[in-house]
């Protein structure tokens, strides 16, 4: 694997290549998460940190995947439920087509799988705590079932999930894999965004984190290596809900990617069945301990 700051490197490029984009269109855009946490703190990366966050309104997020991949050219491709078949996740990536990014358990999908930046979507939450619970309990449960659709489960280790996919197949004859999921975004859309108090990333974090809306009213720049990134103006409630009153402060978490096996000079194509044959070996090795575990 490359080196940590080489990975970045790629990712950097990828975030520059999005910003210019969403300028271009006037979609809003802000980095999020970690980044947003880098930008504040360390005017750049987190120096551990193995990727990049940013979030959109649901409008311009819907806007971006409508005409994303019109509006980027290779080697960057734009990846959601739309535009790469077998991708169900509830977020888009922006991937470099010349990389590579593989979770070793997803090396046989046929998605792509270059590095990638994620983008999420801000959806409006109800009011109501129960209209909001059933929400966000719906979307993520559909979600789970979407993503074991082509799972294999012999090769993933993960056994008990047959049966997950096994009832998600028999749903997606009757009506279809893409209206299931179109479905899915089509429940968090009936929210209005500007009459609800709070907006929260429901497909990936549920109604686990909410935030004022009026967080978002104005858009700041700040320093990130060597561009500006925007933020909501509410930036500092924001990292305060996320990390705490002591988000200044660092401290090291495992990274969310750490298993990725990564090349920035070699396609997800190319290296892909190496990773899936390196995994296969050690298959019946991994549930034999899994077994003697319980």
């Amino acid at each position: 694997m490359e080196s940590l700051r080489e990975l970045q490197l790629v990712e950097l490029d990828l975030l520059k290549e999005l910003l210019r984009v969403c300028s271009e269109h006037n979609l809003t855009v802000w980095v999020d998460g970690g980044t947003m946490l880098g930008a504040v703190r360390h005017k750049g990366f987190i120096p551990w940190d193995d990727d990049i966050d940013v979030i959109m309104p649901r409008h311009d997020y819907d806007t971006l995947l409508q005409h994303g991949n019109d509006w980027f050219s290779g080697p960057y491709f734009l990846q959601s439920a739309y535009s790469d078949p077998g991708y169900f996740r509830g977020h888009a990536q922006l991937r470099n087509d010349n990389t590579a990014a593989i979770r070793p358990s997803e090396a046989y999908r046929k998605f792509n799988q270059g590095i990638f930046v994620d983008i999420f979507a801000l959806d409006g939450c109800p009011d109501n705590p129960q209209e909001l619970e059933d929400l966000s309990r719906d979307t993520l449960h559909s979600l789970r079932l979407l993503k074991a659709v082509d799972l294999d489960v012999l090769y993933s280790g993960r056994l008990l999930q047959v049966f997950r996919k096994a009832r998600m197949r028999r749903r997606g004859r009757k009506s279809g894999f893409i209206n299931m999921y179109s479905a899915i975004e089509d429940r968090l859309r009936q929210v209005d965004m500007d009459a609800v108090r709070n907006w929260a990333n429901i497909s990936f974090s549920g109604s686990r984190l909410l935030f004022d809306r009026h967080l978002f009213d104005d858009t700041v720049y700040m320093d990130f290596e060597d561009i500006k990134v925007p933020l909501p103006a509410g930036y500092d409630r924001y990292l305060r809900i996320l990390y705490g009153d002591d988000y200044m402060t660092p401290r090291q978490d495992p990274t969310e990617h750490g298993e990725l096996v990564v090349s920035t000079t070699r396609s997800w194509r190319e290296v892909a069945p190496e990773v899936c044959r390196q995994w296969r070996k050690g298959t019946m090795k991994r549930l034999v301990n899994k077994l003697r575990k319980k």
